[in-house]
């Protein structure tokens, strides 16, 4: 009976160190994932990078490039204006108009209520089985 335990004591820890070993690989393998899916993006990233420079350089700026430049460049043009300006002084309110009253045509018609309504027919008829 000695020798049975043994052995069975045995398996148990070599079972043990091999779940050891699965988890420590398991564990690796989800780090080396995580850093390969970095080095790739960082690497889709160069290469879009890289594509849009060539883009430009063989079409010029895009649509969305040359109306953010003209943009900044109003934005500088605003902002220069306002130094050069004199402070401004308060002035008075702007006259409000009234608003124009409505003009009914005699053609239009009145406004008509809405309808109620009507019920509906019933579907259900007996079963003839």
């Amino acid at each position: 009976m000695g020798v049975l335990t043994e052995t069975t004591m045995r398996l148990r820890k070599e079972m043990a160190a091999w779940r050891q070993i699965r988890v420590e690989l398991q564990d690796d393998l989800v780090r080396q994932t995580g850093e390969r899916r970095r080095r790739v993006s960082a690497l889709c990233a160069g290469f879009a990078r890289d594509r849009a420079g060539a883009h430009s350089a063989w079409f010029g700026p895009t649509l969305s490039e040359r109306q953010t430049a003209e943009r900044q460049q109003q934005h500088g043009l605003a902002m220069a204006a306002r130094a050069t300006q004199p402070p401004a002084t308060l002035k008075a309110e702007p006259q409000r108009h009234k608003p124009a009253k409505p003009v009914l045509s005699p053609t239009a018609l009145p406004p008509v209520a809405p309808l109620a309504r009507a019920p509906r027919a019933s579907f259900k008829r007996s079963k003839k089985h």
